[in-house]
């Protein structure tokens, strides 16, 4: 069980900020140890060694390696949902040219860092804590897409406003799993291929339940 973070300053640096740090350490050494000896390797031991801190400080931030990896799974998603968001709410372009932004914004992010895209790739065989998180980070990601359906408006996507959550979620599934699979080293393509064929599946995606709801 965490600890509640003591409440007088150190040294003039509150005591929120100082646990806000050493949990921001935690997880950058996470996914260090991660890149090195890939999720089963991640340990409350090793990432305290990789953070110079002790365990007593792990456990003020997290309950367990299972907390620890869901908090680095909402940190690196969170990351690409917001660079997702800042171009369906701000790009003036049809949908095809939006779609091919979204997913390029989104996969940058995942290559910034490398082991960045190589740690949500894994996390789609995990289970536990991490499955729910990844679960609810596709919910988010088709509400984002579904309100970019909204700012096209109806004609421009051939879908109602009944048939647009499911579009929304077609369409994202659609983008990860080549995504997925690129970031695994399950298919052998370039950057550029994936982003073409991740927004041509999920551009295929929402046609397909266009075409069942005009029918």
């Amino acid at each position: 069980m965490t600890t509640s973070p003591l409440i007088r300053p150190y040294r003039g640096t509150p005591a929120e900020d100082r646990v806000a740090r050493r949990r921001a350490a935690l997880l950058d050494a996470a996914l260090t140890v991660f890149e090195a000896e890939g999720w089963s390797g991640v340990s409350a031991r090793r990432v305290c060694e990789r953070a110079g801190l002790t365990r007593r400080y792990f456990y003020e931030s997290f309950e367990d390696v299972d907390a620890l990896m869901s908090a680095l799974f909402d940190e690196i998603t969170g990351e690409v949902r917001a660079a997702v968001r800042a171009v369906v709410t701000a790009a003036d372009a049809p949908l095809e040219e939006l779609a091919r932004q979204a997913v390029s914004s989104g996969l940058d992010v995942l290559l910034s860092v490398p082991a960045k895209g190589r740690f949500v790739a894994s996390a789609q065989s995990a289970g536990g804590p991490v499955a729910v998180r990844r679960a609810r980070s596709l919910d988010d990601l088709a509400s984002i897409v579904e309100k970019g359906f909204d700012a096209q408006g109806a004609e421009a996507i051939s879908v109602g406003s009944r048939q647009a959550r499911v579009a929304a979620i077609a369409a994202v599934g659609a983008a990860l799993r080549i995504i997925d699979s690129w970031l695994s080293g399950e298919i052998d393509v370039t950057r550029e291929e994936a982003v073409t064929w991740s927004t041509a599946a999920a551009l295929g995606a929402v046609a397909a339940v266009a075409a069942v709801a005009v029918t």
